[in-house]
Formats: structure tokens, C-alpha cells, sequence
């Protein structure tokens, strides 16, 4: 029984050894596949899988297993390092830009209104023509006199909120939501090129699509010409998806690698516990250094809200 049991236990290790591994590559692979994609939204568990198949091997006395796992833990916490170191920010006026998805129009307005009162720009998704409604009568239009807004069905509509004036306002092409882009001064910068972004989710034979939006978002924002630029929704990607960090050239920074903001999960929260896994709302930013991300829930949403904190450098 004793030797079952050892050998029940040495399997699990290696097991999780492998799933380390798994994660890894799937962190530096560009996942096309429906499941690939959502196991890649699941990376960052393998460094608990690694932790316990460290354990495991220590307990049986197997000390080149032992070796193999801790290089997997190693291995799987380099994928994740970005995310835990922050970089000094310049001195300069700070302004904060807030992102959130209402779930088919279904979230709740006041939510954001409260997390948005000291924002400088606010990027919504899903917006329907009747949640649009919704936020020209709530706090959000009080605060916010300009806007630029393409409402539609279901998941397809989007809208900017500012602050200051908007202008050069456009939808990106051929995308299947409704991605927008405007232009703004934000405090201590010049004029800034902002966009209100939504990749298609990757639904079970729609991946083909995500894959495509991610990548035509890249290729549009690698052709942006020189000049501070500021893109906040909600990318269906996490920082494991190759194709989210394909965008992180020419310029481009992740906000929360650059905060040392750590993990800031914040899909799903109508299951689970309301506890989200994924970290798919995000901001980036070219010629701004993010100097904190916070999420936020919101009633009626299947997704917590993004507040970042940006100083222009």
C-alpha cells in the first residue's frame, strides 16, 4: 500500500512538473486554438502547480526531479517577472484613465461614474444605444462634456469619454466591435492619440477572429505616427497571450508591467465566487510611464473595471 501510494504521489509530481512546463510554452507560443487561448489565460496558476510538485519531490527524497521542478517554477516565474517590477516614473502631472465593460450595456453607469471622478478619460465597451442613454443621464456626463460614442448590439458598441475636447475621431477598420480612436491634450502631455479598444472574445470556433483583431490592432498601432498614445479596454488577452505582447513594440508599454502592478484579474465575476481569473482589461500607453492599476467592481458586469494611474515620460 505504502509503495501504491508512493508511486500515486511521484505521478502527480511529474504531472505537474509537465503542466508547468505546458505553461511555459504556451506563454511564448502565439495560441490560435479556443482551448489554447484559455489555457494560456491560465499561466500564472502553473507557479502554484510547480510550487506543490516541488514540495512533492522534497517530501519523496527525489532530488533530480527535485532540480527539474524548481527550473520549471524558475522557468514559469520569468514569464511573470514584468509584472512584479515597477519603473521609476518622472516627475510630472499624473492624470488617471479608467476602463470598463458594461456586459451588454448591463453594467452599471453609477459604478464607474464612482470610479472615474477624478479621471482624466474614461474607455467603455458594450455600450448599447440604451446604456448610452443611461450614461448621458448619470454622473459620467456631468463630469465628462466630451465624448465620442458608436453604440451598437449586444457586445458591439464603444465610446470615449473625456475630459477635454476630442478630436480626429474615428472607428478602426475592419474589426468586428466597434474600436475607437480620437484625439485629446491630457495633463502634462501634448496632444495625445487615445483608443477605446475591444478584441472579439474567443469563443469556441470564433478564435480565428480574436487572432485576426489582435493582430490588425498591432499592425494600426505600429502605424500610428510618433507621439504619445494612450489604448485602454478590454483585449479578451492577458499578458501570456504572444499576441497581446506582440503590441508591446514600437514604443507601447504595458501599464501594469510597468506599476510592478502584479496580477489584476478581472474576468469573470458572475461565477467562480465572483472571484475573476483573468486579467483581459488592460491599459497600454507610448510616451506614458503607469505609476499604479487598481480594478473595480461593477454591478451587472461580468467584469471588474481598470483605474490606472499615468504621468507622461
Amino acid at each position: 500500500m505504502r509503495a501504491l501510494l508512493r508511486f500515486l504521489t511521484l505521478s502527480l509530481a511529474w504531472l505537474l512538473v509537465i503542466a508547468t512546463g505546458l505553461a511555459i510554452w504556451l506563454h511564448y507560443i502565439a495560441s490560435r486554438g479556443t482551448v489554447a487561448v484559455y489555457a494560456t489565460a491560465a499561466v500564472p496558476v502553473a507557479v502554484v502547480t510547480g510550487a506543490v510538485a516541488v514540495l512533492l519531490f522534497a517530501v519523496l527524497r527525489r532530488w533530480i526531479a527535485l532540480f527539474v521542478a524548481v527550473l520549471a517554477v524558475v522557468g514559469v516565474c520569468f514569464t511573470q517577472g514584468p509584472l512584479w517590477v515597477s519603473q521609476t516614473p518622472p516627475a510630472g502631472d499624473r492624470f488617471t484613465v479608467v476602463s470598463a465593460n458594461l456586459r451588454f450595456g448591463e453594467g452599471s453607469v453609477d459604478d464607474v461614474a464612482a470610479a472615474a471622478r477624478d479621471a482624466q478619460l474614461v474607455s467603455l465597451q458594450e455600450v448599447t444605444p440604451q446604456a448610452l442613454e443611461r450614461i448621458r443621464n448619470s454622473a459620467l456626463a456631468q463630469r465628462f462634456r466630451y465624448e465620442y460614442a458608436l453604440p451598437g448590439p449586444a457586445a458591439a458598441g464603444g465610446m470615449l469619454l473625456s475630459l477635454r475636447p476630442l478630436d480626429d475621431e474615428r472607428r478602426l477598420p475592419n474589426m468586428l466591435l466597434n474600436n475607437l480612436s480620437a484625439q485629446t491634450v491630457v495633463p502634462g502631455g501634448p496632444r495625445t492619440r487615445v483608443l477605446a479598444i475591444h478584441a472579439p472574445a474567443p469563443l469556441s470556433g470564433h478564435a480565428g477572429e480574436w487572432d485576426h483583431d489582435l493582430g490588425l490592432l498591432r499592425d494600426q498601432l505600429h502605424d500610428l505616427p510618433d507621439g504619445p498614445v494612450i489604448v485602454a479596454g478590454d483585449f479578451n488577452a492577458t499578458w501570456d497571450h504572444a499576441q497581446y505582447r506582440a503590441l508591446l513594440s514600437h514604443g507601447f508599454a504595458d501599464a501594469t508591467s510597468q506599476a510592478g502592478a502584479r496580477l489584476q484579474p478581472t474576468f469573470p465575476t458572475d461565477r467562480l465566487g465572483g472571484r475573476p481569473l483573468a486579467a483581459i482589461d488592460r491599459v497600454v500607453v507610448r510616451g506614458f510611464v503607469a505609476t499604479a492599476v487598481h480594478t473595480f467592481s461593477i454591478a451587472g458586469s461580468d467584469h471588474r473595471g481598470v483605474v490606472v494611474s499615468l504621468v507622461a515620460g
